[in-house]
């Protein structure tokens, strides 16, 4: 083999291990050492499939690299050692022997994601499908019992050295007399150490129906095929077939790259053997960060232990884990757990070293066992030793030498999932309540030096601080190349970790509050407008994306940015820069995540309650409030990560209102508490609202204890729907200093869902600037149509449950007709310009005009409500009006037959 076709071949190998196989199965009619044959080409290997005097079944089996691992025609023969596949009784199915049986192409198709033949004599019917990664036999029609029996050359060559591996790990030699009679679960796969690829073999269902293997030997010492066979006996019982019968079995065969694991093989094996006659099956990943969504009892279960059990095993002496590697299976063999210093080994990317511990958190906290504490502790040393000196993490440690993987990464938010998690270490909360001192004030020191360096690695425009490079150098922490396509740049895409981070930090320091302004302003004013993203197959089987002009396609940003000029970069593997997206390659472009809705979320959702609680405005009022969320204070009960609990699976999903990680679920029983502090500057009068949602019908009132004594009792209403988040206030008086605030359940249903607890300093706001913005829910004003309030519909389990987000008890969808409306009063403290904010969602493509009148006069004859991306993005329209001090009648009317766009509130500013 030559060293150029050898590359091909390993670089194909790579590929096909990373990503499911391009959807593509070809036939032709060929005429194959003597004998007329169907070509059957697919992306993984050839089959000859011999079809003429009634011999129908493999007769070649063609590997990528052109080795033939059936090869009926070779020497020595023919004396009955045709090799072939499937070689059921009688004949049938075995190349070169004529059973009397015709074989056709079903539907007459001989190209696409599958191809299907169905052979037929008087007591069999089979069917193969031949997809692009696998052929799948299904049995139509049997009289009497059959088996499914291979014969082979592994690699194209009878060798000695010639292996199968069944399912638990354990690698064989065949012998002459064989090795097995039945086994569990019924497949294994067979090699040859030359090659770079494996032939798999599966069956089901599992049954008792014998199974066996030989290698044959021919009188004159002569290796000439291995043998495999589902529903055959050994030689000692003659090789007698039984135990399969009827049309329940299936069997599946085909290549693989020799590199996968052999977890990655059980993998891919469950998977074809769970849907054998379907295409594009991707393999079944029990391992991932969905592991971390299960609710909190399920973590003490045996599953979870064995999944833990299974983590341990992987942790380098180092402390760190392996990326893309599934850690919910055992080891079995050396080659499942990557080397040190290779490839996957002791790495912070793809979630590799940071769900493992989240996840190992989590059944400490549920069992409490030492094995897994003593694993996780490991884990904090290796995270702390791994930290350079000035903040930043590197995506492998112990450092690898290669500049791509030594640079401080934000690339899919590996630095930024540290962060986060020693975050939690050096707060001690749960799930890391168990963590010992000095690690939690190593962790903390960690986290104090790592946002030392998210700051300075912030880029500055023209003096004017912007947002992130995926990859900053590790010395002089300026942007830095990372692949031949991943230039020094401005992201679109991980600046939007770095900023979610940020505004996860509680009480923000004014270099924080202002990197965040700034990196929210420059994704403003870098999205990509009027352009819409689609997704295009083409023959091939490849996704390719191209860029359409749509005047109402949602935003969009680029994964690169042009460092000076904010222009959108593409670059294929020459490193070229190109500022045409269409000037990419294809495989680049089919291939890579040039665009994405990345910041949409952020700048919908989030940041409005971050700017709520920290953001700098004309008016604002430093340090005057504070909202303290219930998930960061001390509690009994549980997080919960979204609004609807009990119909959605997913945690964080998009729809949840809750500000912060989540909200506070206690313990239904009484003294059931939610407690958290505060430092007052001075003695005197606070204002403390408590953020809540309650759906059930009891009553969850709670008593308010400001440092051990009751002040206040609140009476905790019933809400609407789990995302109608209520909030209810009560004015006491704190001591400067450290203040306890404790609200505890008076009633044995415990507390309502807590949110947060807010506090407001009454000293240091001037009069007349309580509040700020006056916010009028539409639902309570007057208006044509109905009241909704249901954000899971029909019991929607998924993140974009419909029209969940809205704030009050609910939004107002007025009926679809010219003059619908919407009529809201405000008391203005004083007469002038006002800022008018119109909250709404309308995930219908139309544009819905309305005309606004204040006081019956119009201030705007039509404005324009254009569509959301989704029925979960509200968006506020802001049209400036003039009120007159006292009442005023803002009333807003359908200009069209489709009425108004859903409506949240109405929210009034003074300019000043």
């Amino acid at each position: 083999m030559t060293l150029f076709y050898r590359i091909i071949t390993l670089f194909i190998a790579f590929f096909t291990t990373i990503s499911v196989y391009a959807q593509n199965v070809k036939l032709s009619e060929a005429t194959w050492h003597g004998a007329g044959c169907y070509k059957i080409e697919m992306t993984m290997g050839t089959v000859y499939f011999e079809k003429d005097s009634g011999v129908s079944g493999f007769k070649s089996f063609i590997d990528s690299e052109g080795n033939d691992w059936i090869a009926s025609y070779m020497e020595p023969g023919p004396n009955g050692d045709f090799r072939g596949f499937p070689n059921s009784i009688d004949n049938f199915g075995h190349a070169g022997r004529n059973s009397g049986s015709t074989t056709k192409i079903v539907n007459g198709i001989t190209e696409g994601d599958v191809v299907i033949l169905e052979s037929s004599n008087d007591k069999f019917t089979f069917q193969y499908w031949f997809f692009a990664d696998r052929v799948a036999i299904k049995v139509l029609k049997s009289e009497g019992e059959y088996c499914f029996l291979l014969e082979c050359v592994a690699g194209g060559t009878a060798d000695a050295e010639d292996y199968f591996v069944t399912a638990d790990g354990k690698k064989h030699i065949p012998t002459e007399d064989g090795e097995f009679d039945d086994f569990t679960p019924e497949w294994f796969y067979l090699g040859d150490p030359k090659s770079d690829y494996v032939l798999f073999l599966a069956k089901s269902p599992e049954d008792d129906a014998p199974n066996e293997n030989h290698r044959q030997i021919r009188p004159n010492g002569q290796h000439n095929m291995d043998l495999y066979s589902f529903g055959r006996t050994g030689k000692e019982h003659k090789y007698q077939v039984y135990g399969m019968s009827g049309n329940e079995h299936i069997c599946v065969i085909g290549f693989a790259p020799k590199s996968r694991t052999h977890n990655e093989m059980i993998a891919h094996m469950e998977a074809y053997l769970a849907q054998p006659f379907t295409s594009g099956v991707r393999m079944v990943k029990k391992w991932g960060s969905h592991v971390l969504d299960h609710d909190g009892a399920w973590y003490a279960s045996d599953d979870a232990r064995t999944i833990a059990d299974n983590v341990i095993q992987y942790q380098s002496k180092q402390g760190g884990w392996p990326k893309s590697t599934d850690l919910s299976r055992p080891p079995l063999t050396p080659g499942d757990i990557p080397k040190e210093g290779g490839r996957r080994a002791n790495s912070l990317d793809n979630d590799a070293t940071t769900v493992p511990m989240e996840f190992l958190a989590r059944v400490i906290e549920a069992t409490g066992e030492e094995k897994y504490i003593k694993s996780f502790n490991k884990g904090v040393d290796y995270l702390i030793a791994a930290q350079y000196p000035n903040g930043g993490w590197p995506q492998f440690w112990p450092l690898r030498g290669d500049k791509y993987y030594s640079r401080i990464t934000f690339n899919d938010e590996a630095m930024i999932r540290v962060m986060n998690l020693l975050s939690g270490v050096a707060k001690g909360n749960k799930p890391f309540s168990f963590i010992d001192k000095k690690r939690q004030k190593l962790a903390t020191e960690a986290v104090e030096l790592g946002l030392e360096c998210i700051l300075n690695c912030q880029v500055k425009q023209n003096g004017k601080l912007a947002a992130w490079c995926a990859q900053h150098d590790e010395h002089t922490l300026e942007p830095a190349w990372a692949r031949a396509y991943e230039p020094p740049s401005l992201s679109g895409s991980e600046s939007v970790g770095v900023l979610r981070y940020l505004m996860s930090i509680q009480n923000p320091s004014p270099e924080v509050v202002e990197a965040v302004e700034a990196g929210v302003s420059w994704l403003k004013s870098v999205a990509i407008k009027s352009v819409r993203l689609d997704k295009v197959r083409n023959p091939d089987g490849r996704n390719e994306r191209i860029l359409t002009p749509d005047e109402n396609a949602p935003l969009l940003w680029a994964r690169f940015y042009e460092l000076e000029t904010n222009r959108p970069l593409y670059l294929d593997r020459d490193s070229k820069f190109r500022y045409n997206y269409s000037e990419v390659g294809y495989e680049r472009r089919s291939g890579y995540d040039y665009h994405g809705f990345w910041a949409s979320s952020l700048l919908k959702k989030d940041y409005p309650i971050w700017k709520a609680k920290y953001g700098t405005t004309a008016d604002q009022i430093p340090a005057s409030t504070l909202i303290l969320e219930a998930e960061e204070g001390k509690f009994s009960g549980s997080i919960d990560r979204h609004s609807c609990w009990h119909n959605v699976m997913l945690s964080d999903a998009s729809h949840s209102t809750h500000s912060g990680r989540g909200a506070v679920d206690t313990r239904n029983e009484k003294g059931s508490y939610v407690e958290v502090t505060y430092k007052a500057t001075n003695t005197g009068m606070h204002r403390v609202s408590v953020r809540y949602t309650h759906i059930k019908i009891d009553p969850r009132p709670g008593e308010l204890l400001v440092n051990g004594k009751k002040v206040a009792k609140l009476k905790l209403k019933q809400s609407e729907a789990l995302p109608a988040w209520k909030t209810e206030s009560v004015e006491v008086e704190l001591q400067k200093g450290m203040n306890t605030i404790r609200l505890a359940a008076i009633n044995d249903g415990g507390l309502p869902n807590t949110d947060y607890i807010k506090v407001t300093d009454l000293h240091k706001i001037p009069e007349g600037r309580i509040p700020r913005v006056k916010v009028l829910e539409a639902e309570d004003g007057k208006y044509t149509g109905k009241e909704d309030h249901h954000s899971c519909w029909e019991y929607i389990a998924q993140n974009q449950a419909a029209h969940s987000g809205f704030t009050g008890e609910g939004y107002v969808d007025t009926e679809n007709k010219v003059g619908s409306y919407i009529q809201v009063e405000f008391n203005a403290p004083e007469a002038g310009q006002y800022n008018l904010g119109i909250r709404y969602v309308h995930g219908k493509p139309d544009i819905r005009p309305a005309e606004l009148r204040v006081n019956g006069k119009v201030v705007n004859p039509s404005v324009s409500f254009m569509p959301t991306s989704a029925w979960t993005d509200w968006t506020t329209v802001i049209v400036p009006v003039e009120l007159n001090a006292g009442s005023n009648i803002v009333r807003l009317t359908a200009l069209g037959k489709q009425g108004l766009v859903n409506t949240d509130h109405f929210s009034l500013s003074q300019k000043r």
